[in-house]
């Protein structure tokens, strides 16, 4: 199991307003983020070396870069328009926040090998994301874009699309970040049961001649209809 979750909560009615606005609106968290990033990067190479000479991630190092890891994913789900609700500027966690980001504890000792040759493993990690799920997310996000100012509302396959992907690239990147050992997994994301009337779910199916019956609420089908009258 990845030490490293990601979820977003699924709302269906969604702002058109801010959705229009979004990559306007997400400028001050992406320039913190960016800012934030640049010492993250100076703390990723000094636990670098602190993790080949000791096998263990420092403490308050691995706290840093794990706040890192879980504001950059809510600005970005922010900007993928995964949630209307903005991001705060911190990094800890925020449970009640619908983009939720859970790092697990350190690891007591990390392995000096996979340490060294971390970004060669990386590579992988990195073509898949940048090439592969990169597309996906683009185009989830400028679908779920047009469909939110025309129609106010989000579809579940968008939402899943870009739930799927983000959760893959949050997880590469705690793999960079030297968070963990976990190679991330496609597809690897908690499901849930979306609403009845969540748009893009296909619609209930009517009964038809000689096909099944409907089921009632509670999975009991309805009683069959009286034979016809004897003349």
């Amino acid at each position: 199991m990845n030490p490293i979750s990601f979820e977003a909560d699924y709302d269906i009615e969604r702002s058109r307003l801010t959705t229009f606005f979004r990559l306007i609106i997400v400028i001050p968290w992406a320039i913190w983020a960016s800012i934030y990033g640049i010492a993250a990067l100076v703390v990723v190479v000094i636990a670098w070396f602190a993790m080949l000479f000791t096998a263990r991630y420092p403490e308050g190092m691995y706290n840093f870069v794990a706040g890192y890891l879980r504001l950059t994913t809510r600005v970005y789900a922010y900007a993928l328009l995964l949630t209307d609700e903005l991001p705060s500027f911190g990094g800890g966690p925020e449970p009640e926040y619908p983009i939720k980001v859970d790092v697990a504890p350190r690891q007591e000792r990390y392995n000096r090998w996979k340490t060294f040759f971390k970004y060669l493993l990386w590579f992988p990690q990195m073509l898949i994301g940048g090439y592969g799920l990169a597309f996906v997310v683009q185009f989830a996000a400028f679908i779920s874009w047009f469909r939110i100012l025309f129609a106010g509302r989000q579809s579940i396959t968008m939402h899943e699309a870009l739930v799927g992907s983000t959760a893959y690239l949050v997880r590469s990147n705690g793999f960079i970040l030297l968070l963990t050992e976990a190679h991330p997994r496609l597809l690897d994301v908690q499901r849930y049961d979306p609403p009845a009337d969540a748009p893009g779910l296909p619609p209930t199916t009517a009964a038809t001649p000689g096909g099944p019956l409907p089921e009632r609420a509670g999975g009991t089908p309805p009683p069959p209809p009286p034979p016809p009258a004897q003349s």
